[in-house]
């Protein structure tokens, strides 16, 4: 387990199962994801009967504390991991609208660096956004991300096409980071 001062990550469960199904299949959230298809109950326990076998994608739920002893699931987080290169490619979501904009996904996204940094021994990390979804960019720059490059008109979606950003942070530009 991860913790912060506002948040915490956690292995998935899968209990977490409807709420992904309420996430993935929700068109708000899903326009800022790869998913393009509906998914089912069956589609979201073989993916997760699956991953509990995975050596290459480690995933984490994200968990705020909402009154006492009370925590509530708000989103998930993970790492796709490439070894010999010591890469990590991640991707975040938060997927009860409520708690979008509040500062969770950067906070969870510090959280998973630093454990791809320091517990992985990663090299570098790096993520594609979608070049509309701006709240996410600042999130990502925030953190220590840079942007690397630009697919044009790489994915359409809500009858447009879209670009894609590329963007990476190092090992070394984090530590530096930590010490300003």
């Amino acid at each position: 387990m991860l913790k912060s001062k506002g948040l915490k990550l956690t292995p998935i469960k899968k209990e977490y199962i409807d709420s992904f199904l309420k996430w993935f299949n929700d068109p708000e959230i899903t326009q800022y994801l790869i998913f393009f298809r509906p998914l089912t109950r069956e589609m979201e326990e073989d993916w997760y009967n699956t991953y509990q076998t995975q050596q290459n994608e480690i995933v984490f739920s994200i968990l705020i504390s909402e009154e006492l002893n009370h925590e509530k699931l708000i989103g998930n987080c993970g790492i796709r991991i490439d070894w010999k290169n010591r890469v990590g490619n991640c991707g975040i979501i938060i997927g009860e609208k409520e708690y979008l904009s509040k500062g969770y996904g950067t906070e969870a996204m510090e959280l998973l660096v630093e454990y791809g940094f320091n517990t992985l021994n990663l090299n570098r990390i790096e993520l594609e956004v979608y070049d509309f979804n701006i709240q996410a960019i600042k999130s990502y720059k925030k953190v220590g991300f840079l942007e690397e490059g630009r697919k044009r008109q790489a994915t359409y979606i809500n009858g447009e096409y879209h670009g894609i950003i590329i963007m990476s942070i190092l090992k070394e530009e984090w530590k530096e980071d930590l010490k300003s």
